[in-house]
């Protein structure tokens, strides 16, 4: 085993190198004169002749610095029945702690003798250096009789030192019984002769205490005899919840295998226990290498920066302490270990029983406090409430202060053990009480109170269901009643919500209006999914809350809806009473859910939208349904019924849907997770039949839906629409309604895809009437009339483009002919006649002109003159000359001139 492995061997390893250091030190000391501390050693003795108890001590030449390579040794003896008493009052010693690598200072508390021999065995309560009284123990108590502080520096350089205060105690306060001779620490505390009273100190109280230390204190009193123990200061070092360096623990028997009252650590003042037999065991135990989580790396292994004085616990013995013979151990009723008659009764699965108060049938003792606590099960299978009954009740008093004497009751022990839902006295009994969690609390309080007989009561552990509000039906059964006469408005919920709801469980709820009141119902929270869903949409295996709705004799139900996953049921409304069952099984568990309910009276003209919905009796044809206000939005509280009335029996109403928007999403936001989606929590519209008994809906209606239709199994056909308190509003719907004529020959129009036979008068009115069959059927908006408009216009218009064509057609025949004749007449070539003409050499103007001829400009036909031959040979361009037969001139067209400029 490697001892540095653990806490216990890293000690021993520091223990054994202190040891080592120490024995080598006075070696050297000794036998080679290495180390002179003759001039610097101190000895401070308490003999009888001793003139005063208390001195001071200091580093040698403080206030100056002390010497380097010194070792000098301060020895505080006192007598045989005394302590020591020592604290530092000033502290500069060159080092680093926790090493103190090169000056420190040794302390021994725990020394039986001052000689050398003796050093070297003795445990070092610690080394210390640094400038900081903060890492110095506070106070220091020696176990024995002896002190002994070692200081050492060396050769490099040195400081300010020490100097500190002592003081001879009396031990006569630590003597607390008869001391174990085969143990270091060990006392036994006897009742018998005139101690009946006293106190436990540690043995360094109040100093600090040192490191691996083991100490027991047995108390033992007479037979009939309980002990008392008062934590009157305690402070121990807080390692954590368990404990798991120092700690006292203290025992309800003689024995140290004794059942454990409690282990502590920490700080506590005035607590209190009781043994529940004449014995008590008490264990202090230190241990070393203390570690807390709550400072930084470097502080915390500093020991001594945490107060751990120990501890002063008074004790006491007596008989007048309350007996523990009323506690029925047959009735699984146990004491508390600790108290002085608390008493725990812990349910056996539905279990009940009897208990009565300390005294029962003789006087209850008095200024005495005694707390019964009735614990039912709690598990994700099981959850219990507790019920007591009252069979003898006297607590001399008067209700309802009851300030001389009570019996109070909490019925929310579990979340508030500290509460108190009333109190009783006097002589009538109390009425039954019932928690609402899984534990009760009864505490029973005798201060100031005249001597009474007490109580004796029955108790019974129940299933708790916590469904609040409603009225149990049958006692340990999951059925509930709601009824308008005691409540008219709250709400239900799932077994145990806001926590999962038990496994294999079965409850039921029934509401029960007033003739004249319907209830609504809307649900806050629904959450019944699990993985089944995938292959049971319809949540026939699955957990599910199916709704009933109330027949014509009342407690004749039938099922209109049944409920699971996570989408949220629509809003539900009747005027007559309703069922609902909740159902889980074994596999499943989960959040549960939440629900209002109302009783509102039919002649509330602020709720429910009055005078919204009629009945259609129809003539054959159909018509259009609307939400109120639409295309406004539709109100909150709002509700709608339509009854659609079929001309004949044999026929049957069609709805099929235009316009469709309500808060809520039917569409699953999870596919892998589950078939449902949002559901219709605030708006919901539901299609039944004559008799309300089917949803011919898949699922109720909301969201947004588009050419969707439903057809009816007979003449009538039902609409409702409802929206609960919190609806925000939307667009609301526009549905179209269609008598369907199912019998004999179809005399109206005929559908083409659905088969429908529907009245003609419905064709082209702009709405869906035909359904829809495997796809969309519009066929009833294809109309004749409107077919053959469209085909006279298209005539029209083709007529209309012939004309113009053969207009278009002959006015080009036209043109082309006219212009061929006079191309028979014409040159082959257009020509422009260009003539240069001299200017008059006499005028003031010397600029030629050129004149251009553009014969397409004139239309007017003339014979011109032929020029002269001067006027030709003058011409610049000769080729350019037309010859004219002077015997057979040709009509030309007259030329149009043109003036060019040229410069």
């Amino acid at each position: 085993m490697i001892l540095g492995n653990s806490p216990n061997g890293k000690s021993k390893m520091r223990s054994i190198e202190w040891k080592f250091t120490s024995w080598m030190l006075a070696l050297l000391c000794l036998s080679c004169g290495y180390l002179s501390g003759q001039d610097c050693d101190q000895t401070f003795s308490s003999g009888p002749q001793a003139v005063t108890k208390y001195g001071t001590f200091a580093s040698p030449n403080r206030p100056n610095d002390y010497p380097e390579n010194k070792r000098c040794m301060y020895k505080f003896i006192g007598q045989k029945n005394e302590k020591v008493k020592l604290r530092f009052t000033a502290f500069r010693i060159q080092g680093m702690p926790p090493t103190c690598r090169y000056d420190y200072v040794d302390i021994y508390i725990q020394l039986k003798d001052s000689t050398v021999d003796n050093l070297l065995d003795g445990p070092v309560f610690g080394r210390f250096c640094g400038e900081s009284l903060q890492e110095l123990p506070k106070l220091l108590i020696s176990v024995y009789n002896i002190i002994t502080i070692v200081f050492f520096s060396d050769t490099s350089k040195s400081d300010k030192g020490f100097q500190g205060e002592f003081e001879f105690i009396s031990a006569d306060p630590y003597n607390i019984g008869v001391h174990d001779s085969s143990h270091e620490c060990g006392y036994t505390i006897n009742s018998k002769g005139v101690i009946r009273t006293g106190y436990i100190m540690s043995p360094t109280y109040p100093g600090v205490y040192p490191d691996n230390f083991r100490c027991y204190y047995l108390l033992q009193g007479e037979s009939t005899e309980r002990i008392k123990l008062v934590f009157d200061h305690f402070s121990l070092f807080h390692g954590g919840d368990y404990c798991p360096f120092d700690y006292v623990e203290v025992k309800d028997g003689c024995k140290p295998q004794s059942q454990s009252i409690g282990t502590f650590c920490g700080q506590y003042e005035n607590v209190t226990l009781y043994s529940s037999t004449n014995c008590l065991y008490i264990e202090f135990v230190t241990r070393s290498g203390r570690v807390s989580f709550d400072t930084n790396s470097y502080t915390n292994i500093a020991d001594f920066a945490f107060e751990r004085t120990g501890f002063n616990i008074s004790y006491t013995f007596s008989s007048y302490f309350v007996s523990l013979d009323f506690i029925q151990k047959e009735q699984y009723q146990e004491h508390i270990l600790g108290t002085e008659c608390d008493v725990r009764i812990g349910s056996r699965g539905r279990s009940n029983g009897t208990f009565e108060s300390p005294g029962y049938r003789t006087s209850f003792p008095l200024e005495r406090t005694c707390r019964f606590y009735l614990d039912g099960r709690m598990s994700s299978t099981e959850l219990e409430k507790i019920k007591v009954t009252f069979h003898d009740f006297e607590i001399p008093g008067t209700m309802p202060n009851c300030s001389a004497g009570y019996l109070s009751v909490n019925l929310r022990g579990h979340r508030d053990p500290f509460h108190e839902d009333e109190k009783f006295c006097g002589k009538l009994w109390p009425p039954d009480l019932t928690s609402i969690d899984p534990r009760m609390i009864l505490t029973f309080d005798t201060h100031g109170a005249s001597r009474g007989r007490g109580f004796f009561a029955y108790y019974s552990f129940l299933p708790d269901f916590a469904i609040a509000g409603g009225k149990s039906i049958l006692e340990g059964q999951c059925q509930f009643l709601f009824d308008s006469k005691e409540r008219k408005s709250g709400t239900f919920n799932s077994p145990r919500y806001p926590n999962h709801y038990p496994q294999n469980t079965q409850c039921v709820y029934i509401f029960r209006p007033d003739q004249r009141e319907r209830l609504l119902i809307s649900f806050d929270t629904f959450s019944l999914w699990n993985e089944s869903h995938r292959i049971d949409p319809m949540c026939l295996k699955t957990d599910s809350l199916e709704i009933y709705d109330e027949g014509e004799k009342p407690g004749d139900y039938y099922s209109i809806k049944t409920y699971c996953g996570v989408a949220f049921p629509g809003a539900i409304l009747t005027k007559k009473g309703m069922k609902a069952i909740f159902r889980s099984y074994a596999d499943t568990q989960n959040l549960g859910f939440k629900a209002r309910y109302e009783y509102i009276p039919e002649s509330s003209k602020d709720n429910l939208n009055p005078g919204c919905g009629q009945h259609i009796r129809s003539t054959g044809a159909g018509g259009v349904i609307k939400s109120p206000q639409y295309p406004n939005k539709y109100r909150h509280y709002t509700y709608c019924e339509w009854e659609i009335e079929a001309s004949k029996r044999d026929n049957k109403i069609l709805i099929q849907i235009d316009v469709f928007k309500l808060e809520g999403d039917m569409v699953p936001k999870d596919q892998k997770k589950s078939f449902e989606g949002t559901g219709c929590q605030n708006a919901v519209l539901r299609i039944y039949d004559d008799l309300e008994k089917s949803l011919l809906a898949p699922d109720e209606l909301c969201g947004e839906l588009y050419h969707t239709a439903y057809l009816s199994t007979d003449n009538i056909m039902k609409i409702r629409f409802l929206t609960s308190s919190r609806a925000l509003g939307g667009r609301g719907f526009q549905l179209s309604w269609t008598e369907v004529h199912s019998t004999g020959t179809c005399y109206g129009f005929k559908c083409q895809t659905s088969g429908y036979c529907i009245s003609s008068d419905l064709r082209c009115n702009g709405l869906p009437n035909c359904g829809f069959g495997t796809k969309i059927d519009d066929s009833d908006e294809i109309c004749p009339k409107q077919a053959g408009a469209q085909i006279l216009h298209i005539a029209i218009g083709t007529s209309i483009s012939v004309f113009f064509c053969v207009v278009l057609l002959i006015c080009g025949v036209y043109h082309r002919r006219k212009f061929r004749t006079r191309d028979r007449h014409s040159p082959d070539h257009d020509h422009v006649e260009v003539r240069y003409v001299a200017a008059n050499t006499s005028g003031s103007n010397t600029t030629d002109r050129l004149l251009s001829v553009d014969q397409k400009l004139d239309h007017t036909d003339q014979i011109l003159p032929q020029p002269s031959s001067e006027e030709v040979d003058n011409r610049p361009n000769h080729h350019s000359q037309e010859h004219v037969d002077n015997k057979h001139p040709r009509p030309v067209r007259t030329p149009r001139l043109q003036k060019v400029s040229i410069v």
